[in-house]
């Protein structure tokens, strides 16, 4: 084998055996990759999953603290009622009081008329 063919040849084999060598090297990091992705798209997935969840219960939390506010709210509005209606009802029996004391204090200095005359 010494002709140019035979050293051609011897040549080509072992291009050919390195370009085959390269490219499963070529394969095998582009499957890598492709898993690296993988693993990593499983990871965002679950970090953008956690966003999410985290995100939902802000809002669950947030509209559970606005419907407790409007809860009190209410409950205000209801005892401010109930002390406008007690403070007349208080008015109101002050009024029959002092009516009741002056006339009581009428009917005393009555009283001590009648026992002066």
């Amino acid at each position: 084998m010494t002709n140019a063919h035979g050293i051609a040849s011897t040549f080509d084999r072992g291009g050919l055996m390195l370009a085959g060598a390269l490219h499963s090297s070529i394969q095998n990091a582009r499957a890598r990759q492709a898993a690296a992705d993988e693993i990593q798209a499983d990871r965002n997935v679950s970090a953008a999953q956690r966003a999410v969840m985290a995100v939902e219960r802000q809002r669950r939390e947030l509209i559970a603290s606005q419907q407790e506010a409007a809860r009190l709210r209410a409950e205000n509005a209801s005892l401010r009622t109930e002390t406008a209606r007690l403070r007349d009802e208080l008015a109101r029996m002050r009024s029959r009081a002092l009516e009741a004391e002056g006339c009581l204090v009428r009917l005393a200095k009555a009283a001590q008329a009648r026992r002066a005359a």
